[in-house]
């Protein structure tokens, strides 16, 4: 049988699986790795080292904390009785504004939260996929008042990162986040609100040009009635309108599941995720004959995400120079890449504050098509942001953004006390380092895992003092530390780091 232009990826002399291969793996079905990471996964058959990112449920992780919500549900029910027996119209608001507050709070805490997650995870593709899902089947503030149900959809991406897409979309379509993000739980008999089916058909199924307005007006009638009370999924029959319709060419008094039924009929809905998922993990602008396969492998496979995925990881195209190297890193993927490859601890909050500076505030998405990809992540507002991002992790200030700025949001200065020294032992092999050129070997395996042209390594070398490879170096002199902050600075800031 003739090669697909997907291909398979077959380890050969010629083209071995190894290290740079394993980082990139890592690198996209995750969030990058340690050099011990990297080593791990090239040690190990290329197949097996496919699997065990995918079959992330076979690995135990460590539970989590769990935000407690006791507070917000306790404002909650008093403005409720406060609007049922009659209070004053400034009583009501005040409890009002109290439980808004409360809710902000808890924004952050999940915030903070799911960062610490995806910095300790040994499920990176697991977390990864909540990413990518948050992403596409977008929810978030201030559309969505309630933070116990943003936590309960991430909970939900979790629960479903690589399982059926159909599945995933019908507890999407009954999630109280999505329900009030999209308006469903305002969409009754006689006054559709035509927002939630317009975006299931034209952002998460089956794309602009797939369906018609009367698609989008017949699928509103079908999802009248669904919404939900407290944090449960509700169905109102006596708001449900159940006439005939007519939903891409099929007539009947359909409810919200007869019409997902219907989308996963069509063609489209092969291609659309597929495509999403291909752009996500390997480059943007596809050839049309790779998503043909992806496509037949998504329908073959009734509809299973890790299906598509497995393809993609353990496909030729994926590990070939149109993919490596190929892609922007997104804020998410440079911060806690870059913290997990340190090894250094930084505060969640500190953390966050970067993230929303570069332009990627998780829980805030700009809008119900998310957030920009590619080169839309790099413009004069957060280059700067990026290239100094190293700052907060060697000495906890980063310039930049507006000027020298604290990270954690409050008046300019250090994150509370100064980020915790970079632990050598971490960075370098110093039983393998005697001469400049040893150091920046070892600190591009760690951050970069690719060749540097010789203009580039000599900038590494000035930071050392000298402009020759072989120059020797002392570790235990005084001035090492600071020669090897400056190394990691000026390596974090080029522009090679910022590719995955």
């Amino acid at each position: 049988m003739a090669e697909t232009l997907l291909g398979t990826f077959r380890p050969s002399a010629a083209d071995p699986w190894d290290r740079a291969k394993a980082a990139h793996l890592l690198g996209r079905a995750g969030f990058g790795g340690t050099p011990d990471d990297i080593a791990r996964l090239a040690g190990m058959r290329f197949e097996d080292a496919v699997e065990e990112l995918l079959e992330y449920e076979r690995i135990s992780d460590e539970p989590f904390p769990e935000v407690d919500f006791s507070e917000v549900r306790e404002l909650a029910q008093a403005l409720v009785d406060l609007r049922r027996g009659g209070a004053a119209e400034r009583e009501v608001r005040e409890a009002s504004q109290q439980l808004r507050r409360a809710n902000v709070q808890k924004f952050q805490e999940i915030r903070a939260g799911w960062v610490q997650r995806m910095l300790q995870t040994r499920r990176p593709l697991q977390e990864k996929m909540v990413l990518f899902w948050h992403g596409h089947l977008v929810s978030g503030f201030p559309d969505v008042t309630s933070a116990e149900h943003m936590a309960m959809q991430l909970a939900l991406f979790r629960q479903m990162a690589t399982g059926s897409f159909k599945e995933l979309i019908l507890a999407i379509s009954q999630d109280p986040a999505m329900l009030s993000y999209l308006d469903n739980n305002s969409n009754r008999k006689g006054k559709p609100n035509e927002n939630y089916a317009r975006e299931l058909m034209e952002l998460f199924t089956l794309g602009v040009g797939n369906f018609g307005e009367q698609d989008v007006k017949e699928a509103a009638r079908a999802f009248t009635g669904w919404t939900f009370a407290a944090n449960e999924f509700v169905f109102r029959r006596n708001q449900h309108d159940d006439g005939m319709k007519m939903f891409l060419g099929r007539t009947g008094t359909f409810d919200g599941t007869d019409v997902i039924e219907i989308i996963f009929a069509q063609p489209a809905a092969d291609r659309h995720l597929p495509r999403k998922l291909f752009e996500f993990f390997a480059y943007q602008g596809p050839e049309e004959p790779v998503i043909d396969e992806l496509a037949a492998i998504f329908r073959r496979s009734d509809w299973s995400v890790r299906a598509v995925l497995r393809a993609l990881f353990r496909s030729a195209l994926f590990y070939s120079p149109r993919t490596v190297r190929a892609q922007v890193k997104s804020p998410v993927e440079l911060v806690v890449g870059a913290v997990r490859a340190l090894g250094v601890e930084v505060p969640p909050q500190a953390l966050l504050r970067a993230l929303d500076l570069m332009g990627q505030s998780l829980l805030y998405p700009p809008n119900v098509g998310g957030w920009p990809k590619g080169k839309g992540w790099i413009n004069t507002a957060t280059i700067l942001v990026r290239y100094n991002f190293s700052k907060l992790l060697l000495d906890g200030t980063m310039p930049g953004a507006g000027g020298r700025r604290s990270m954690t949001g409050g008046a300019p200065g250090r994150v509370g006390t100064r980020a915790r020294p970079i632990p050598l032992e971490q960075l370098i092999d110093a039983g393998r380092v005697w001469t400049a050129g040893d150091v920046i070997t070892q600190l591009l395996d760690r951050f970069i895992q690719a060749p540097l042209e010789p203009r580039r390594r000599w900038a590494l070398l000035r930071a050392f003092g000298t402009n020759r490879e072989d120059a020797p170096v002392t570790i235990d002199s005084a001035q090492f530390p600071d020669q090897l902050r400056a190394a990691v600075h000026l390596i974090m800031s080029m522009p090679e780091y910022q590719l995955t």
